[in-house]
């Protein structure tokens, strides 16, 4: 037919690639946020803070807490399990001391990534 266009196979591979960015990023996005509230306090016995992560939720929770210190290299990973409605304190005995300025991500498989900062 005179006038219409073909759909090559280039044209197919942008269209199927667009397709699966966009479905990639809507999982991403419509995910709930993770029902864990992140607060601090000070070590008792040492200059530093421990970090508090508190289960809003009714149900356990897994997650991985992805900790950093600005301007350094090093990075530490810890698998943290609450119970509902439970906290966990992460600090010196559990292998970091939190310092002013560190990165925090928490991420788990069926939450939003939650990303933040101390103070």
């Amino acid at each position: 037919m005179p006038g219409v266009k073909r759909l090559t196979p280039a044209k197919l591979v942008a269209i199927s690639l667009l397709v699966g960015v966009l479905i990639w990023y809507a999982f991403r996005v419509l995910k709930p946020p993770l029902p864990v509230a992140v607060q601090f306090r000070s070590e008792m016995y040492r200059p530093g803070f421990v970090l508090i992560f508190k289960n809003e939720s009714d149900h356990a929770l897994s997650f991985t807490a992805t900790l950093g210190h600005p301007g350094q290299q090093e990075e530490k990973t810890f698998a943290i399990r609450v119970q509902p409605h439970g906290a966990y304190e992460l600090g010196s005995s559990q292998g970091w001391v939190g310092q002013s300025g560190d990165r925090i991500s928490l991420t788990s498989s069926n939450y939003r990534v939650w990303t933040g900062a101390m103070p």
